[in-house]
């Protein structure tokens, strides 16, 4: 069973896209801010993760350059999913090079379509 981390600190949304996850047949893990999305990245390895950028405690960005510094956890997909879209927050999602970038609000196909293409499944 493939496993997603949500890292997303308003609680509707993050368990919206739990429930279309498992939905799916995944397994979901949440966080509600970026310090404690990288550490439960580096304790429960996730196959993939959906990244708010603007958050409590530790911003999206911050989460982003922690878990692809790291050797154990660089190669996992990072979807960036914000409301931040304008052209600029845009840039610099993709300077960091996230695998995808998904405006909220998402559709929930679309959502689904692309954690599994990431996913391989």
């Amino acid at each position: 069973m493939k496993r997603v981390l949500i890292v997303e600190d308003h609680k509707e949304t993050a368990e919206m896209m739990a429930s279309i996850l498992q939905a799916e047949g995944m397994e979901t893990i949440m966080a509600e801010n970026g310090q404690i999305g990288v550490e439960k990245t580096f304790a429960e390895k996730p196959d993939l993760i959906l990244l708010d950028i603007m958050m409590p405690v530790m911003s999206g960005f911050e989460v982003y350059q922690k878990v692809k510094s790291n050797p154990e956890t660089k190669d996992i997909p990072i979807i960036i999913v914000s409301v931040k879209v304008t052209d600029r927050s845009i840039k610099e999602g993709a300077g960091m090079n996230a695998e995808e970038y998904l405006p909220k609000p998402f559709d929930p196909l679309e959502l689904v379509k692309t954690v599994k293409k990431h996913l391989g499944v």
